[in-house]
């Protein structure tokens, strides 16, 4: 990840989009089909089409009802600095892992290249996995479930360097089999997103996305991969979804926005062209803040409904299970208190298991080091660091709520956020001031910045 905010030019001109028609198949000899059989077979096929229809109707009714939240999980990718090949007597490195223990079933995401990690394949069918492998086995020592980013591409494959450089589509199948060596060597891990926020795929002369490319090597490494590890699961694209202070130049009437802002309509349609040409998928990604670079946050739990609404957007579209990758939810300089950072990312962790998400991960988990976002454990380069935060100390009740199925307690007052499930209620205010609310059928009061978990 580098900033959650890309540079883009004012648009040029539209994008050409290349047909998702596949050419027809040779037919061989013609066959004769008379009229009556033809307007037999129309008749049959639109009866089986409008009953798919109603069959997929009666499933999503409007959009509104998302499929269950029973196996959310939370989860954090790993960055550049982190608890990492120290010793065993160094006290911060020791105290940061028993707070990864202490949080059951969080996914824990690595990269292959960049971000703390050398080139997996520095020249063409030389491998080195020893940091990788060092990495996994971090995850695994603490009990995390492991997940692989397949970002960046070593310098070989690519015309520059760095993570944001994509591969040259002449080495889109070296880099297939490099993720399928990944996969083969690694078959603890399950999970596996192909590259990161598109990094490398715009296109400045069409001022959009190149997603027909980055989708052209999605399924290079889709099927490599399923070829060596078919028990792999599987997704893409990790389109980043910033929201806008305004609308942009592109956006439709029917483009989301909300008090968070304005999506970018380039961006949505990049996930929809990956859903009409993926060669396969066992779920979507996505990332992206809940506030815009520029103008005021009104609201920071309004700002959170972004993951709601973008979930829904998805389901709109898709079954897929979706993960948020990445989900910023504190811009820089903020300088919030760490309850009030907990509280905030807490609410988007609701919102989005609430409205379906089967996964949201946050970038780095270590306490400053580089980002503004609450992390898990106070940094580790100090001799005292590794320490648990708020955050921490909050999150084993949490997701344990969250775990099952969870809606939201309408009737709230602005800057506060009740959800209720099976395994108990979450009840968090974001504002200023002492508020008063029903929990479980009991009227209680939360300190500003407070998150409270009922168990049931």
């Amino acid at each position: 990840m580098a900033s959650p905010y890309r540079h883009r030019m004012q648009r040029l001109e539209p994008g050409q989009r290349t047909s998702t028609a596949r050419p027809a198949a040779s037919t061989g000899r013609r066959r004769r089909i008379s009229v009556t059989a033809t307007l037999l077979i129309l008749l049959i096929g639109t009866a089986a089409f409008l009953l798919a229809g109603n069959s997929v109707l009666s499933r999503i009714g409007n959009g509104s009802t998302p499929p269950t939240n029973a196996a959310f999980s939370y989860g954090f990718d790993f960055e550049q600095q982190g608890p990492y090949s120290r010793s065993p007597s160094n006290a911060a490195a020791i105290s940061a892992h028993q707070v990864m223990t202490s949080i059951p079933g969080v996914v824990e995401d690595t990269s292959i290249m960049d971000w703390g990690l050398p080139a997996p394949e520095p020249s063409p069918g030389e491998f080195n996995l020893s940091a990788l492998a060092a990495r996994i086995n971090l995850i695994s020592s603490t009990g995390g479930i492991p997940m692989i980013t397949l970002c960046a591409a070593p310098n070989w494959m690519k015309n520059s360097t760095g993570p944001e450089t994509a591969p040259t589509p002449t080495h889109y199948q070296d880099f297939a089999a490099l993720a399928a060596k990944i996969a083969q060597t690694f078959p603890q891990v399950k999970y596996f997103v192909v590259w990161n926020e598109l990094k490398g795929f715009w296109n400045p002369a069409t001022n959009n996305w190149n997603i027909q490319q980055y989708t052209e090597m999605y399924n290079d490494v889709y099927r490599a991969i399923k070829r060596v590890r078919p028990d792999a699961i599987v997704g893409g694209p990790y389109v980043a979804t910033p929201p806008y202070a305004a609308p942009r130049y592109e956006n439709l009437p029917t483009t989301p926005h909300g008090a968070w802002g304005y999506l970018d309509q380039r961006d949505l349609d990049a996930i929809r062209y990956w859903l009409a040409n993926k060669a396969g998928a066992q779920f979507i990604a996505v990332d992206g803040p809940d506030f815009p670079k520029t103008g005021p946050v009104t609201s920071l739990v309004a700002a959170t409904q972004k993951y709601a609404v973008v979930n829904h957007w998805i389901h709109q579209r898709t079954s897929l299970p979706i993960w948020w990758m990445e989900s910023q939810v504190q811009p820089e300089n903020s300088r919030w208190s760490p309850s009030w950072a907990a509280a905030i990312r807490i609410a988007a962790l609701v919102q989005a298991a609430s409205s379906g998400a089967r996964a949201m991960l946050q970038w780095q988990p270590e306490q400053g080091a580089g980002m503004p976002d609450e992390g898990l454990w106070t940094a580790t380069n100090y001799a005292d660091g590794g320490k648990p935060t708020v955050l921490a100390h909050l999150l084993p009740g949490v997701l344990a709520v969250l775990h099952g199925p969870v809606t939201l307690v309408p009737g709230q007052r602005q800057g506060v956020l009740v959800a209720s499930g099976r395994g108990g209620v979450i009840a968090i205010n974001a504002t200023t001031r002492p508020v008063s609310t029903v929990i479980s059928g009991t009227q209680a009061t939360l300190k500003p910045g407070e998150v409270r978990v009922t168990s049931r």
